[in-house]
């Protein structure tokens, strides 16, 4: 497994996350802006007050990814054989890349899940290799390899 490439993918799915981010920040603050030429009740104003709320939970969106974004070209993502940031551990048939909180993703013909550091089944992961098993939510796991 070319862990570059991987790496590059993981890239490239961040910096599509905040392009999409912020293009639904863009048209959502252009169809939501209060036109002040005209009469603003207090239904507008209450209804502005909303979008501001909208507003600002995209505008995180947008900041979440970016952050990703700078924990991934941080991370080395160097062959090792212990679970760490950067590892790709395969556990019971699943492809875990120990980097950032990613939902399921193909690259190539692969299934990966992303978690961060402070995702708690990392705890049980840390410092894990090959052939060592765990238990995580009262369910017992095997890592099957580290990458």
């Amino acid at each position: 497994m070319d862990k570059n490439k991987l790496k590059e993918a993981l890239i490239t799915l961040e910096k599509k996350h905040i392009d999409t981010a912020e293009m639904k920040y863009e048209d959502f603050l252009k169809g939501n802006l209060l036109d002040h030429s005209e009469v603003v009740d207090t239904d507008d104003q209450s209804h502005h007050r909303q979008s501001l709320d909208i507003s600002d939970q995209l505008d995180e969106q947008a900041h979440v990814h970016t952050e990703h974004l700078e924990v991934i070209n941080k991370i080395s993502f160097e062959p090792t054989d212990v679970v760490k940031p950067g590892a790709v551990v395969s556990v019971n048939g699943r492809c875990i890349i120990v980097a950032v909180s990613k939902s399921p993703f193909k690259i190539g013909d692969r299934d990966f899940i992303g978690i961060s550091t402070n995702a708690p089944i990392y705890n049980s992961l840390q410092g894990k290799k090959s052939g060592d098993s765990f238990e995580f939510n009262n369910h017992k796991f095997t890592i099957e390899a580290v990458n």
